[in-house]
């Protein structure tokens, strides 16, 4: 099967000691082991579920996901983490607007113009973004970043995510993982094997 990963900084893998990509990352170790699927990544530092980014505006996840799709269909399952970046303050957002940004990502996803040669429609998976770590206060850029009301809206992402996924008939996961301790909102190796162990249990039952 053929399985894409599209997300933010936590899908590419970024170690926020070396600001350099973890070879462990999640997606390399679900490779691993499923062996014989064919794992794409498409993760980028930044990404969005739709919010403009002032500084880099190819990280808007709404304007990137039908090109991702149409270069990597065939596809057969989609699974998608992003939210993270969606908490930063100077988007002026909140838990609400997870949903609302989500619910525009898949209105891209499920666009039938995207399976018009006879492509099949990709199953897809949400899966909740990792929550912080509340030591991120003492780091500088991700307290200034974030903040408590990032930090919260991140904490109430699962409700929100969750109906959507109902709303779509798709799968959905929380895996409660909480990111590192270096700067609070990356996983580090240990998250990133839990990460992967939850994960190959859940496509393994969308496989069946």
């Amino acid at each position: 099967m053929r399985i894409m990963f599209f997300g933010d900084s936590n899908t590419w893998g970024y170690d926020p000691e070396t600001s350099l990509r973890f070879t462990n990352r999640y997606t390399q170790l679900i490779q691993s082991e499923l062996n014989d699927d064919v794992i794409i990544e498409e993760g980028l530092n930044g990404r969005t579920l739709c919010q403009n980014d002032p500084y880099d505006p190819d990280r808007n996840g709404c304007l990137d996901i039908k090109r991702c799709i149409k270069s990597h269909l065939p596809l057969d399952i989609l699974v998608i983490m992003l939210g993270t970046n969606d908490a930063k303050r100077m988007y002026n957002t909140n838990a609400y607007s997870l949903e609302k940004g989500m619910n525009a990502l898949l209105d891209k996803v499920f666009d039938p113009s995207l399976y018009k040669k006879g492509f099949d429609i990709p199953k897809v998976l949400i899966v909740c973004p990792p929550r912080m770590n509340p030591s991120y206060i003492k780091d500088p850029k991700t307290f200034a970043n974030f903040g408590k009301e990032g930090f919260n809206m991140i904490e109430e992402a699962k409700d929100h995510l969750a109906e959507v996924a109902k709303s779509y008939g798709v799968d959905f996961v929380d895996t409660k993982i909480m990111a590192g301790d270096y700067d609070g909102l990356h996983l580090q190796s240990k998250e990133h094997k839990e990460l992967a162990e939850q994960l190959i249990i859940k496509i393994r039952g969308m496989k069946s």
